[in-house]
């Protein structure tokens, strides 16, 4: 293998990773039901909800932001998440238990501080590292470079303390880069790194990918017992957790980059780097420096009881197989990425000077190694069945020959499963809510066409007589009796008629007359005329009507 040029880099989470983008899924930019967060923006949410839905948001938003005002938000988001899944663009898995750890909190306070003060729940997720046009999951070049940096530095430094010299320097890190990376008066230019570039990696197959929320939690290291009970980290003593996106572990080779080792071509310049790496040493460096710190941390685990024996046992397949031989001969390596990846991991051997935290009333102290370690777990209080954060497996190839055989594993293999899932979840939503909202316009459209209809029927009123206007009320009377198939001699319509027929007798003339003779006479031939006696009555009414036309 040449030792510069291009190489395709194959990465693959071996556990959970969260590169961290200062970025939240905040808890009214999401919802989560059924195993998936579902993130939408402002402008979708606003599209997505009934009219009378948004009209009730803004009269919510209308007033002083407060802490009570944002949880009803939150409860509002939560009441109409249907809308709203049905218009989210991004999904995240989601396992039960934070599920329900959603639940028992959106909208709701549940904690207090010693003097009963209200504490707003943070249901923030953090969100990891993301292509903006796409929403898809990345590997930053510049996280995977920093990560090759410690070790490069490592293998330069070879586990010698700190210069005296620079001990009282308030710039002792950078410094003692320059120094080692033989920086020719400490100019960035001359930083042997400036001849590595590594893009960022992708995912190969977005389609068949998800990232999953987990939590983050703090274990001690080492046991320590008070009173015969083993005592807590100060995180778990205050309750503290963190929600993270994270990329999930073991899908082989998921994601994509590229690694450039560029070669001066044997020409000498004050310009280039006095100290340049080439590939062999980028690989040496890496396994050597990272390899140790995994089998540390799966042994430190596995003593613990916190270790996920799955997990565990599909890690062990892969470092066994070919993949374990690809890295024996530095044909591949492992880096250790963002958040939670442990002080040891970045930090130089031999210069480790890690702070620890001790009590309220104790003194800070500083050791070679942590005390502590956070780690992945589906449950914020477990103690078992927990993963580290952020290790990755890197193989560069440039021909599909450099890559091993990945070894068969049902480790996580429901993504797509979970994927089809929530797609044909969010269709199934999509189409019921393009169905309420059908209904909703159809509703909104007869609305609209019967307040037309009585504005004219309003104005058509406002144009006539009153005789006419007696008439027209007879008319609506008579047509609503026939929609309902309601003949009733002494009833409503009946009564109308009498009364506008003896008022004509003596007040009305002209053809009104002949309208309302001719109308009783179609009225009376509906619900039937009066008994012998009557019948004749009303018939000399009405002829004396329409002679008065």
């Amino acid at each position: 293998m040449t030792q510069h040029g291009h190489w395709r880099l194959a990465i693959t989470p071996l556990s959970p990773v969260h590169l961290g983008t200062g970025q939240d899924y905040e808890p009214t930019g999401y919802v989560i039901e059924d195993g998936a967060l579902h993130a939408f923006d402002a402008l979708t949410a606003l599209e997505a909800l009934p009219a009378n839905e948004r009209t009730r948001l803004g009269q919510m938003l209308a007033g002083e932001p407060t802490q009570a005002t944002l949880r009803q938000v939150q409860r509002f988001f939560y009441d109409n998440r249907q809308a709203l899944i049905a218009a989210a663009g991004h999904q995240v898995q989601v396992n039960p238990s934070v599920e329900a750890f959603y639940r028992e909190r959106v909208g709701q306070v549940v904690q207090h501080e010693s003097g009963g003060q209200k504490v707003q729940n943070r249901l923030e997720i953090e969100r990891t590292a993301y292509n903006p046009p796409t929403g898809q999951a990345i590997l930053p070049g510049s996280g995977l470079k920093g990560a090759m940096r410690t070790a490069l530095l490592n293998a330069v430094n070879k586990g010698e303390p700190l210069p005296p010299d620079l001990a009282r320097d308030r710039q002792k890190n950078q410094r003692l880069q320059e120094r080692l990376f033989d920086y020719r008066m400490g100019k960035l230019e001359n930083d042997p790194l400036r001849l590595v570039s590594l893009g960022d990696a992708h995912l190969r197959d977005p389609g068949a990918f998800a990232t999953q929320v987990r939590f983050a939690v703090n274990r001690k290291k080492d046991a320590v017992f008070k009173g015969g009970a083993e005592v807590d980290s100060q995180a778990e003593r205050q309750g503290l957790y963190q929600l993270l996106e994270c990329l999930p572990p073991l899908m082989p080779r998921a994601f994509e980059g590229s690694l450039n080792l560029r070669d001066t071509g044997g020409i000498e310049s004050p310009k280039w780097p006095s100290l340049r790496f080439s590939f062999a040493e980028i690989a040496l460096a890496c396994n050597q420096f990272y390899r140790p710190l995994l089998a540390a941390e799966l042994k430190l685990l596995q003593s613990r009881g916190f270790l996920d024996n799955d997990w565990a046992e599909a890690l062990q397949r892969v470092l066994d197989g070919p993949i374990g031989q690809a890295l024996a001969s530095n044909r591949a390596w492992l880096l250790r990425v963002g958040r939670h990846s442990g002080a040891e991991a970045v930090t130089l051997a031999g210069l480790r000077n890690i702070r620890i935290m001790r009590g309220p009333r104790e003194q800070l102290d500083w050791l070679d190694h942590a005390k502590t370690v956070w780690l992945a777990s589906d449950e914020r209080l477990a103690k078992r069945q927990l993963v580290p954060f952020g290790w990755l497996l890197v193989e560069p190839w440039q021909a599909e020959r450099d890559l091993s055989t990945w070894p068969p594993l049902d480790y996580d293999s429901g993504i797509l499963a979970w994927k089809q899932r929530i797609q044909d979840r969010q269709a199934q939503v999509a189409a019921d809510q393009a169905a309420i909202r059908q209904r909703e316009q159809e509703r909104a459209q007869a609305a609209a066409e019967a307040a037309r209809a009585e504005a004219e029927r309003e104005a058509r009123l406002a144009s006539l007589s009153p005789e006419e206007q007696a008439i027209d009320a007879i008319r609506a009377l008579l047509a609503r009796d026939r929609a309902a198939g309601r003949k009733e001699a002494g009833g409503e319509l009946a009564g109308a008629l009498m009364q506008a027929l003896k008022q004509a007798q003596t007040d009305w003339n002209g053809p009104v007359c002949t309208q309302l003779a001719d109308l009783a006479e179609e009225v009376y031939g509906f619900i039937g005329w009066p008994a012998s006696k009557k019948k004749q009555e009303r018939k000399a009414l009405i002829q004396a009507v329409r002679e008065r036309d």
